[in-house]
């Protein structure tokens, strides 16, 4: 969806040096620029600059790639079920869904490429893992995926990128897409907003919202806080989740407010149950379709705490060159806990129950059968028998980034030219660990009962780019091209595995490199239609699980970036009224991540030898009826397919893992994704209703450990024949200010939202599957899914004073 009309904020252009102890302590920061000989001088010199920004500004009318908006209305009045990466599939080609209210274990396509995949920016910085990749990957719990490191409440608009966006927009480590983030920020009037919505499934929101407006005998320093808190049972049975989220920002503008100094300060946990696996359909036809195990029989439980803190400074030098820069620090803990009833882990129980905890039943792993892993707790010995000893599973993980941000805009006649770059680490903390157990109150010794103890992975990023935007005839012919250079050393130290292949620790290390070149043409044909093609190529860096080695004498070679060259053309209509946007993209994607691993014998294989490749086409579009009346609009279709055979881990939340066929579609992309909606707003009264269609997708199936070849006994592949069923959701949202006189109240509001108004129901994913046993299917194939959310209701009320 489009909000308004595509146009930049200069604040996307502002970054820098600073520090946030610093900002936190009030340091008076000097005026860093010369003091002007005169004051009509220096107010011609503000107007100069300002056309100089207003070049970035009218750059997203034409930039030459497709690019979509999320603004501030449309984040404001989502409900509390809405997540940061649900809302996104108000935009074309996007496709998400998530099991529990709010941020909830996400997953996420852009054109078929997963979240994984993508790059996502917080103001500029990357807020992906730079070690796993993108936020989410259902199964990989290693990336935090209860809680998320921004809230809707944080932030006040989104811009998505798919594709290869111009270097600047383009972010680290994507192969099909890019999703900017940006935080709320203060403003220059005081004002306080409390704020509370009850909503179905017992889901409570609550918090406050503090703006200081310009400070008195400050310089104009302005401060931003907001606290909120969330807590809901979930629609899915026995998955209670709460979240707490806190935001604090702080512009200290100087040299006329031409330059600026900032802080934001972002600390959020999420902590709650989710489902690690599919729920069969048999339970759910007999049970109900939101059915799922209680507790005491099976439980996977997250607790993550997320801190982002960003410091950075834009300084005018002169009206030709701004020069900006950010530092960051991102911390992440995670602490996963699973538990399974030992009478489901055996061959003779049906149906898969957890993925964690344990998914093949480890079994006689310790010492006492000859395997030198410093693993002693022997579970026979203490529970009785292997499936009641390992019933339980305990992992921790911290990892810390830290980095720098710098860019320069340089303002020339007929060209902009912005160079840029990015040097960050990440790191994990040396008491990342995986302990098994028979309860989940279990002790947590490294050489006792811990399958990892002490795996140390760190990756160093230098990336830089240089970019120019050539504005000829007129200024109606625009050529931007640019050139991204990103250099990666990753390393992986192993003290020890459960399998004590080597029986010894080693240290794997690799280093990648890439030059990612980008060009894109926009001309405006008339004075409200443009037209545009770019070029871009994109490289995503091998996560770092993938850096070990494996028994038998494999030897894990860790596979080098994969990578995709990405080409589109379209035609977009910008008027006061109209808003209207056409494009195709063709993007083949080369060298994807490939992998097998023999879990009976610890042999694992990695290589760069698929291909993929998504095509079609996306529409999308606002018109303004009347000053109160509105329509928008969006469709796409899309064709996703791998051009070649090869293993691969073929689901987006990247817990299926397989074999694909060239001709095969990518699971869970549906052809047709289209959005439609209304909006009416008057001084008082806004309402919105929409409707979301998705279209039916490719699923997969398991195939019989029978197969006569290794590498597909067992193997989860694409399949067309069986799809998830299309759906379409109806939505709405409303607010009313209602009418008050009272001192220091500017207003006090009324909000009511609905999501899947007509309460349909509906599943999400769908898969063919076989229970897991000692790292081999056992029993009869069958049918798991999970649902959808039911129709979810919340009203709310808040008030702004001053």
């Amino acid at each position: 969806m489009r909000s308004g009309f595509p146009v930049l904020s200069s604040r996307s252009c502002r970054i820098a040096v600073c520090t946030a102890i610093v900002v936190m302590g009030g340091y008076a920061l000097p005026v860093l620029a010369g003091t002007p000989s005169s004051s009509d001088k220096k107010v011609v010199e503000l107007k100069k600059i300002e056309k100089k920004y207003q070049k970035l500004k009218i750059g997203e009318k034409n930039i030459a790639s497709a690019m979509s908006i999320i603004g501030k209305k449309e984040i404001d009045h989502a409900s509390s079920a809405a997540s940061i990466y649900s809302i996104l599939k108000l935009t074309p080609s996007v496709n998400e869904y998530q099991q529990n209210i709010g941020p909830g274990t996400p997953t996420l396509t852009v054109r078929g490429v997963r979240m994984s995949q993508l790059a996502q920016t917080l103001d500029g910085i990357p807020m992906i893992s730079l070690l796993h990749g993108g936020q989410g990957a259902y199964i990989n719990n290693q990336d935090n995926n209860v809680g998320s490191l921004v809230s809707m409440g944080q932030i006040e608009g989104i811009h998505v990128y798919p594709g290869v966006a111009p270097p600047d927009r383009g972010g680290f480590a994507t192969v099909g897409g890019t999703v900017s983030y940006k935080t709320k920020q203060p403003t220059k009037k005081f004002y306080v907003d409390l704020f509370s919505k009850i909503g179905s499934f017992s889901t409570d929101t609550y918090g406050f919202q503090v703006n200081t407006g310009s400070i008195p005998d400050t310089g104009g320093l302005k401060i931003l806080a907001r606290l909120s808190r969330t807590t809901t049972d979930g629609y899915i049975q026995h998955t209670p989740a709460k979240y707490t989220d806190f935001l604090f920002s702080a512009i200290k503008p100087y040299d006329y407010g031409l330059s600026k100094v900032f802080a934001t300060i972002i600390y959020n946990r999420g902590s709650g149950y989710m489902l690690t696996e599919t729920t069969p359909i048999p339970q759910l036809d007999k049970y109900g379709i939101f059915y799922n195990y209680p507790l005491t029989e099976a439980s996977n439980h997250q607790n993550n705490r997320f801190l982002t803190a960003i410091l950075g400074d834009q300084t005018y030098l002169n009206r030709y060159i701004v020069l900006s820069g950010k530092v960051f620090y991102i911390h992440k803990d995670n602490r996963f806990e699973g538990y399974t009833d030992p009478q489901y882990i055996n061959e003779t129980y049906p149906y898969q129950v957890n993925f964690n905890s344990p998914y093949f039943a480890y079994g006689p792993i310790g010492q006492e059968y000859g395997n030198n892993n410093n693993f002693t707790y022997n579970p026979v010995q203490s529970f009785g028998s292997y499936h009641a000893g390992e019933a339980a599973e305990l992992q921790v993980n911290h990892t810390r980034t830290i980095g720098f941000v710098p860019k320069i805009n340089i303002f020339l006649p007929l060209n902009t030219i912005t160079i840029g770059g990015l040097i960050a680490n990440e790191s994990t903390g040396n008491n990342n660990a995986t302990y098994a157990y028979g309860t989940l109150n279990m002790p947590e010794e490294a050489g006792y009962n811990a399958l990892t103890y002490g795996n140390i992975a760190r990756r160093t990023v230098f990336s830089g780019f240089i970019q120019d935007k050539l504005s000829l005839f007129n200024n109606s012919l625009h050529i931007e091209p640019g050139v991204t250079i990103t250099g990666v050393n990753t390393t992986n130290y192993v003290p020890y595995n459960i399998y004590g292949t080597p029986p010894h620790p080693y240290t794997l290390s690799n280093y990648s490199k890439d030059i990612l070149p980008y060009f894109g043409l926009s001309y405006d044909v008339t004075k409200h239609i443009i037209a545009y093609a770019s070029y871009g190529k994109g490289a995503r860096f091998a996560p770092v699980q993938d850096y070990v080695l494996g028994s038998s004498g494999s030897t894990t070679v860790a596979p080098g970036p994969e990578t995709v060259n990405a080409y589109e053309a379209g035609a977009r209509y910008v008027s006061k009224r109209l808003y209207l946007n056409v494009d195709g993209f063709l993007q083949n994607m080369h060298g994807m991540f490939s992998f097998y691993t023999d879990y009976l014998t610890n042999f694992s294989l990695y290589s760069n030898i698929g291909e993929e490749q998504m095509k079609g086409i996306e529409i999308s579009g606002k018109y303004i009826l009347t000053h109160r009346w509105s329509l928008f609009a969006s469709g796409s279709y899309t064709d996703a397919k791998y051009m070649n055979s090869f293993s691969a881990s073929d689901t987006p939340f990247e817990g299926q893992y397989g074999y694909v066929f060239a001709g095969d579609p990518l699971a869970a992309v549906p052809n047709w994704l289209a959005n439609l909606g209304v909006n009416f707003k008057t001084h008082r009264l806004f309402l919105q209703i929409y409707g979301s269609y998705t279209g039916s997708q490719p699923t997969t199936y398991d195939l019989p450990p029978t197969e006569p070849e290794l590498v597909l006994q067992d193997a989860t592949v694409p399949t067309e024949s069986v799809k998830v069923s299309p759906y379409f959701l109806v939505n709405l949202n409303a607010s009313y200010k209602l009418p008050i006189e009272v001192p220091h109240v500017r207003y006090i509001k009324a909000t009511l939202s609905i999501d899947n108004l007509f309460d349909n129901h509906y599943y999400v994913h769908t898969a063919q599957v076989y229970k897991q046993y000692r790292f081999t299917a056992v029993g009869n194939q069958y049918n798991s899914a999970y649902p959808g959310m039911p129709r979810f209701i919340e009203v709310g009320i808040s008030g702004r004073f001053y």
